[in-house]
């Protein structure tokens, strides 16, 4: 029975359950309108309502709002290009549901989950465990990220890399040095024309020192933060034409206006979208 992920809820493992569990408790208890839906959320992570509800009330709004905003800019983001590609990449996929929730309104999109090995098979377990149907459009992707490339990873598993793709890349670039990040903004930046990526980055700024100090104490290294224009530059430089960053204001008129529990928009994690 798949219980427990590798390890434990520790490390970069339990930062993907911590998002599930927050995305679960903002279906559960949040205000309406909801920011974002993942009825799924709650049952992979195993977790219960009331332990969901307990961690939304226990975590600093922050943090819930940057995990729902995330994926809710993402999906967005997504919906928008279906008319132009047929691949979805969710890299560090951990709990995402999308193919999952989505089912047959997937259509012609294929997607592919990509992440490490033994939390892949985890999820599987945990899929099968729920008696969850998976959709044929659903590719598993097990990538050992340290020494495998992502066009290695993704070739035996069906994808097209002379066909466009959308890209997903959310809650992991903090943790990784600027020379991993750019290589896989170049890998991303040489898709074929129309291609986009949706990431977040950590924001350059004194929240930022906070969270690596706080972070550190629970064992996870947080090696990178870029200014706007930093970022800007690196996706330049890896291929890509048009950029938009989601402001902090832009954010918080689209998706915040209004609420009154709490949430607001994130001043770390920045949300960019770019498309070659």
């Amino acid at each position: 029975m798949a219980s427990q992920p590798p390890g434990g809820l520790t490390g970069l493992h339990g930062t993907a359950f911590s998002a599930a569990a927050l995305r679960a408790w903002h279906t559960i208890a949040g205000e309406e309108p909801k920011i974002f839906r993942d009825g799924l959320a709650l049952a992979l992570t195993g977790i219960s309502e009331a332990e969901a509800i307990a961690l939304g009330e226990r975590v600093p709004a922050a943090s819930a709002s940057t995990c729902v905003l995330r994926s809710r800019f993402t999906e967005d983001r997504l919906a928008e290009a279906r008319s132009r590609l047929g691949q979805y990449v969710v890299l560090g996929a951990g709990l995402d549901s999308y193919a999952l929730r989505m089912g047959e309104a997937l259509g012609g999109l294929t997607v592919f989950e990509v992440d490490d090995p033994p939390f892949q098979e985890w999820k599987r377990e945990k899929i099968a465990e729920l008696g969850l149907t998976v959709p044929p459009q659903l590719r598993f992707v097990p990538c050992e990220f340290e020494t495998t490339s992502i066009a290695g990873a993704l070739a035996p598993c069906g994808f097209d890399a002379d066909a466009p793709c959308f890209i997903s890349w959310l809650g992991v670039t903090q943790y990784l040095t600027r020379e991993a990040i750019d290589e896989t903004l170049r890998w991303a930046g040489s898709r074929p024309a129309g291609s986009e990526i949706v990431l977040t980055f950590l924001e350059s700024n004194p929240q930022a020192k906070q969270l690596r100090s706080n972070m550190a104490q629970t064992g996870v290294a947080v090696l990178s933060d870029f200014a706007t224009d930093e970022m800007t530059d690196m996706l330049e430089k890896a291929g890509f034409s048009r950029i938009e960053h989601l402001r902090q204001e832009a954010a918080e008129a689209r998706y915040f206006a209004g609420r009154t529990d709490g949430l607001k928009a994130p001043e770390m994690q920045r949300l960019v979208s770019a498309v070659v």
